[in-house]
């Protein structure tokens, strides 16, 4: 596993400070990160959020599909998937447009937030250029759990 620490500028959503609204954030506490000892409780943490947004009737099947293929890539070194939409829209087997329009959407609607490694700041949709990275929103609050 990569070693985090507050010099690390590539991951800045790993932050050395706690998190005002963890559950609604895509942040993740330093503390929190250097806590999980094995990859299995974030990966279960991954699933539970995985789940419980499953059972939102406004996300649509092409959304729910897609947020399986980034839960199911999610990295225990980064906290965040970071594959290209063309990747997940091959997972799920779908087309580009599709997967890059459901992609906004769980944006939009606050289920994942899209940033740039090494720059800080949420993207409203996802660019051409730049390694993007997805988080998913209210992980360190379930991780805390």
């Amino acid at each position: 596993m990569r070693k985090f620490d507050k010099r690390n500028k590539d991951y800045w959503w790993v932050v050395p400070s706690e998190v005002p609204r963890m559950h609604a954030s895509g942040l993740v506490p330093l503390a929190c990160v250097q806590a999980q000892e094995n990859y299995s409780k974030m990966r279960s943490c991954v699933w539970k959020i995985f789940r419980r947004e499953c059972g939102r009737e406004d996300l649509s099947v092409s959304e729910k599909l897609l947020l399986w293929s980034v839960c199911e890539r999610y990295r225990f070194e980064t906290f965040s998937s970071h594959d290209a939409v063309t990747y997940y829209a091959k997972m799920i087997g779908v087309s580009r447009r599709t997967a890059g329009r459901s992609m906004k959407e769980l944006i939009e609607k606050e289920v994942l937030w899209c940033v740039l490694e090494g720059k800080e700041g949420r993207l409203r949709v996802s660019q051409a250029s730049g390694r993007k990275h997805y988080l998913l929103v209210g992980l360190a609050h379930e991780l805390m759990r």
